[in-house]
C-alpha cells in the first residue's frame, strides 16, 4: 500500500529540484528554504537570478533603495555561479548601489546579464561589467556604455540588445566587431548616430532602429535577417547625397538575406542613387519584404520596391504600409506597369499579400492588380482600407475584386482600419 506522507519531491535529484525552483519567481524559489532541512539551501545554488514585475509586485511599496538591499542580501547569500542574471523590475532607477550587484555577478561566471533601467537618468555601466568573459547574452535599456582602455570585447556574445543607450559610434562599431561570435543584434537608439559599420561574420539576425545617417555592412555573409528604420520624416529627409548610396551597397553585403524590413528612409535613399532594373547583387534567398510608410504615388518609391520584388525570384510574403501621399507623380493617363517597367516582373513563388492603410488611390490600386497578375501562386491577399465612408469603402473593394487573378485559389480579404 502506497504511503502517502512520503515526499516525492524533496527526494528528487539537486539538478531536478534546481529545475522546479527556476520556473518560480524568485522570492517563492527563496521562501522553499522553510519548508525543512532538506530545502534549506537548495535555492542558494539556483543558476539564475531574475528580478522582474513578478518579483516587484510583492515590493512595489517598498522604498528604492531598500528593494536594492533587498536584492544585494539575495544575492550575497546565493552560493555558486549565477548563469543568468535579470534586473528589470518597473521603476528601476539609476543609483550607485547598481554597481554592487554587477560586481557580484561579475565574479560568478555569468553568461546572461540584462538590466533595464525604466527612471531617472542613464545609469553608466561599471567596468566590472567587461570583466565577464563567458557572457554570451548582453541585453541593456538606458544605459552610458564606455568601456575601459584595453577592452577587447566579449569573445562568446551570442546576442546584444541595446536599447536607448548612450555610446561613440566608434565604440559602437568595435564592440560589435569584437564579439566575433555575436548572432543576433537589435540596436534601438533615441538618440542620432552619423554612422554605424556591422562587421559580424557570424551575425544571423540585425534589428537598427533609430536616426542613422549611415549604416554599413562588412563581412556579414550569413545575415539572414535585417530589419531598419532611420526615422526620418518625409518633410525633411536627413540622407545627404554623400550617405544615400550606402542605401543599395548595404543590400549587396547580405547575400543569403531571407528576411528584409524597411522603412521610407531607406527606400529613399536607394532612389536618390537611381534605381537599377536590378540590384547588383541577386537576392536568392529573400522570403519576406515589409516596407513601411511607403507612397505608391511616388514614382521613386514605387520604382525601388520592383526593383527588390525582381531582385528577389523566391519571394514569398510582401507587407506594405502604404503612406497617403501626393498621386500627381503619375500621371493618370499612363498604364502603371509601363510607368514601371514591370512587363518583366514575375512573382511565381509569392504566397501572401498584406497591404495595410489603403485609401484608395489609382497607384494603391494599380499596384494591388500588378500583383494579383503577376502570382499564380498566390493563396491570400489581406487589405486595410483606411477611407472615410462606407460608399468609398464598397465602391474600393467592388474594384479590387473585380481584378484578373493569375492564381486561381488566391483570396482577398478586407479589414477597415478602424478594427485593428
Amino acid at each position: 500500500m502506497c504511503n502517502s506522507s512520503i515526499d516525492i519531491i524533496s527526494h528528487l535529484p539537486d539538478n531536478i529540484l534546481e529545475k522546479i525552483l527556476m520556473c518560480l519567481p524568485i522570492q517563492d524559489a527563496v521562501r522553499t528554504s522553510l519548508l525543512s532541512r532538506k530545502w534549506r539551501y537548495v535555492w542558494v545554488k539556483l543558476p539564475q537570478l531574475v528580478f522582474d514585475d513578478l518579483f516587484y509586485r510583492h515590493f512595489h511599496k517598498t522604498p528604492h533603495a531598500k528593494l536594492l538591499m533587498i536584492i544585494y542580501q539575495v544575492m550575497l547569500l546565493h552560493r555558486g555561479p549565477i548563469i543568468k542574471f535579470a534586473l528589470c523590475v518597473s521603476g528601476l532607477q539609476s543609483c550607485s548601489e547598481i554597481d554592487n550587484l554587477i560586481l557580484v555577478v561579475s565574479n560568478n561566471d555569468i553568461q546572461d546579464f540584462t538590466i533595464r533601467i525604466w527612471k531617472g537618468e542613464l545609469y553608466k555601466l561599471p567596468s566590472s561589467l567587461y570583466t565577464c568573459s563567458l557572457l554570451k547574452h548582453l541585453n541593456i535599456r538606458s544605459c552610458i556604455i564606455k568601456p575601459p582602455p584595453g577592452f577587447e570585447g566579449f569573445n562568446r556574445l551570442l546576442s546584444l540588445y541595446l536599447y536607448d543607450v548612450v555610446i561613440a559610434e566608434d565604440v559602437l562599431s568595435h564592440l560589435i566587431s569584437s564579439c566575433p561570435l555575436l548572432e543576433d543584434l537589435t540596436l534601438q537608439s533615441s538618440t542620432s548616430l552619423d554612422s554605424l559599420e556591422v562587421v559580424g561574420p557570424n551575425l544571423k539576425s540585425v534589428c537598427c532602429e533609430g536616426h542613422f545617417r549611415s549604416i554599413c555592412f562588412s563581412n556579414t555573409s550569413h545575415l539572414a535577417n535585417v530589419s531598419i528604420y532611420l526615422q526620418g520624416s518625409r518633410n525633411e529627409l536627413f540622407l545627404s547625397e554623400g550617405e544615400i548610396s550606402s542605401s543599395v551597397v548595404l543590400l549587396g553585403s547580405v547575400p543569403v538575406i531571407e528576411f528584409l524590413e524597411l522603412d521610407f528612409c531607406i527606400v529613399k535613399g536607394i532612389a536618390a542613387c537611381g534605381v537599377p532594373t536590378r540590384l547588383p547583387t541577386t537576392l536568392y534567398n529573400l522570403k519576406n519584404i515589409i516596407v513601411y510608410d511607403i507612397c505608391l504615388g511616388e514614382r521613386d518609391e514605387v520604382s525601388v520596391l520592383i526593383c527588390l520584388i525582381r531582385s528577389s525570384p523566391i519571394l514569398e510574403e510582401i507587407t506594405i504600409y502604404a503612406f497617403p501621399g501626393p498621386t500627381s507623380a503619375i500621371r493618370a493617363v499612363l498604364d502603371f506597369s509601363e510607368v514601371h517597367g514591370c512587363s518583366d516582373v514575375s512573382l511565381n513563388q509569392l504566397r501572401k499579400v498584406d497591404m495595410n492603410n489603403v485609401s484608395g488611390t489609382k497607384p494603391e490600386l494599380e499596384f494591388i492588380e500588378l500583383l494579383l497578375a503577376k502570382s499564380p501562386m498566390l493563396e491570400v491577399m489581406l487589405i486595410e482600407l483606411n477611407v472615410q465612408n462606407v460608399a468609398d469603402h464598397l465602391r474600393i473593394v467592388k474594384e479590387l475584386t473585380g481584378f484578373r487573378r493569375a492564381s486561381p485559389q488566391a483570396e482577398m480579404k478586407f479589414v477597415d482600419h478602424d478594427e485593428d
